[in-house]
């Protein structure tokens, strides 16, 4: 039994790298090394990319998280920078430049405490920094000079001074007033970034190499990014929406078992579990899709545009760590313009995702999305994974 463990591992390690290609109705098919390079996934008609058996790029601890105005967000170390322009390694030796007229915020957790992160805001005017003095933060609200090496040179209400780095707990940029997005050059696609602080992306593809994908950052880097540095690209043209992205109309429960009195409520997140960590399908890592806790009813605003959803549902991972009898079991269900679209059978804890299937969505205005207790409410922790609206 030993000897068979060890050839199939040995096997697992030596599979080949490849592409894993998944079309609009969730069919999954391979591109292999030799089959590179490809400029449009889509004329293999695939709309998602996921890199399979590449070795994980090396990765510093990330210090730093970066919010752009235009929705993305970024992690790494912060290198610097030259006058208008923010230097943020992502990867070892991978590094970009993000112009300050880009940026929205820039957050160093390790030196914020415990429930500072949620206190902190931008200025009502200009820009704001939040200085590490201590054990205390040190406002400072004015305008960002530049930043170098060094630090933030700011000109604030003491005048100016360059703040070093190590004591930059948060920056937030004054936002200069709405802009017209640029598109990169390139197919349109949304990447999602492995290593411990993860990220998201838009960008244009230029080309699937063998080296891994070349991308235009909508911040304008052209990058060359190894296929062990991303977990998923999708093609942004509309065609694909994860439904993630929409904001709800209305939310009903609220994970909220006991009642609202008693002030237990778990709401919905948002590409996250419940409790704010990772979404997982198995071992594998998912980054989209929307955690609830049971009881609870999320509605969603369609256009009719959309002709079905997709995705697969389970309890979090997490519930595989509680005894047995507190591992949750939950239904859930989908409703489209009040008629009930999909049923689960009861779902308990530690079990694999089912899939959805292929729902009708077509002309549908209201997507409602129910997650039911089935058992003593417990652990009931439902993860609907991957769920994605289809054009």
């Amino acid at each position: 039994m030993l000897c068979l463990a060890l050839v199939l591992l040995a096997a697992q390690e030596s599979a080949p790298a490849r592409l894993e290609l998944e079309a609009l109705d969730g069919r999954r098919s391979e591109l292999l090394a030799s089959e590179l390079p490809l400029s449009d996934p889509r004329t293999r008609e695939a709309w998602i990319v996921r890199p399979r058996g590449h070795a994980a790029v090396a990765t510093s601890r990330p210090e730093a998280r970066v919010h752009f105005t235009n929705g993305d967000e970024l992690s790494g170390r912060v290198l610097g920078g030259a006058g208008e322009s923010l230097t943020l390694e992502l990867f070892e030796g991978l590094s970009v430049d993000c112009p300050l007229e880009t940026l929205r915020s820039v957050q160093f957790s390790a030196r914020l405490t415990a429930g500072a992160e949620a206190g902190l805001a931008p200025a009502p005017e200009g820009d704001r920094l939040y200085r590490r003095s201590g054990n205390a933060l040190d406002v400072l609200d004015g305008t960002i000079e530049a930043v170098g090496v060094e630090g933030v040179a700011f000109d604030g209400v003491l005048g100016q001074r360059t703040v070093p780095w190590s004591e930059v707990a948060a920056l937030y940029v004054a936002e200069l007033g709405a802009r017209e997005p640029v598109a990169p050059r390139g197919v349109p696609v949304t990447l999602e970034f492995a290593g411990a602080g993860g990220g998201r992306a838009r960008a244009g593809l230029l080309a699937l190499e063998r080296g891994g994908a070349r991308v235009v950052l909508a911040q304008g880097s052209e990058l060359l990014l190894p296929y062990g540095a991303w977990l998923e690209l999708s093609v942004a043209d509309g065609r694909l929406v994860y439904l993630s992205e929409l904001v709800p109309s209305g939310e009903q429960g609220r994970g909220a078992p006991f009642g609202d009195e008693l002030g237990m409520q778990w709401p919905h997140r948002m590409d996250r579990n419940v409790l704010g960590g990772e979404l997982r399908r198995g071992a594998e890592l998912e980054r989209r899709g929307i955690g609830m806790h049971a009881p609870s009813r999320l509605t969603f605003p369609l256009d009719g545009s959309y002709r079905a959803l997709r995705g697969a549902v389970a309890l979090d991972e997490s519930t595989r760590l509680l005894p047995e009898h507190a591992r949750g079991s939950v239904i859930f269900r989908v409703f489209a313009d009040g008629a009930l679209l999909w049923e689960s059978p009861v779902v308990r804890g530690g079990e694999a995702p089912r899939a959805l299937g292929t729902l009708a969505l077509d002309g549908k205005k209201e997507l409602v999305l129910e997650l039911d207790p089935a058992g003593d409410f417990a652990g009931d922790r439902g993860n609907w994974l991957g769920l994605a609206l289809v054009r």
